[in-house]
């Protein structure tokens, strides 16, 4: 009878556990890529980023690190976070890409909240030279693309206001 007992309340925890298992071994997305940061949990620290290569195997009592992608024992990764519905901390203005340019460009920038933008694109001298973006957007991660035919090589000042965010990226155009 104990005997039946035992193996029911085995077959419960084994039933129960990859559930509560598969929870926590989502990834996010954000610690794939070219960059470094930081990841925290119960009993683990990790700083670099999953899927860089790494020189050896390095553990612990309750982690490994082998050949760039951490886990710890006993674990399977389930997913990867996508973290496309996720908003910005913070008001952001990106560097525009490609710097310099000729004649497209492209500035992302991001709003935590939704908001009025003003994004203008300034001559070396000061001199406001066209409007890029004047419009209320949503909050999230936004891209306004820059086509400057028509414009004489040389530095360029875009400045985005958004409430209070004030900020300034310089671009250089060369033909």
């Amino acid at each position: 009878m104990r005997l039946g007992i035992l193996a029911a309340v085995i077959a419960v925890v084994a039933l129960l556990l990859p559930a509560t298992v598969a929870a926590q071994y989502v990834i996010p997305y954000s610690v794939i890529g070219s960059g470094g940061g930081e990841m925290t949990g119960a009993n683990n620290i990790v700083m670099g980023t999953v899927g860089q290569a790494a020189i050896g195997v390095v553990s612990g009592p309750s982690n490994i690190n082998q050949i760039g992608f951490w886990y710890r024992p006993g674990w399977i990764l389930t997913g990867i976070e996508d973290e496309s519905d996720l908003l910005p901390a913070n008001h952001w203005l990106g560097q525009n890409h490609p710097n310099p340019f000729n004649p497209v460009t492209t500035i992302q920038f991001g709003l935590p909240e939704p908001a009025r933008v003003t994004m203008k694109l300034y001559d070396a001298a000061g001199r406001e030279v066209r409007t890029l973006v004047d419009e209320r957007m949503e909050a999230g991660y936004h891209r306004t693309v820059v086509e400057a035919s028509g414009l004489s090589s040389g530095v360029y000042f875009c400045r985005m206001v958004s409430g209070s965010f004030v900020d300034t990226r310089k671009m250089v155009l060369l033909k």
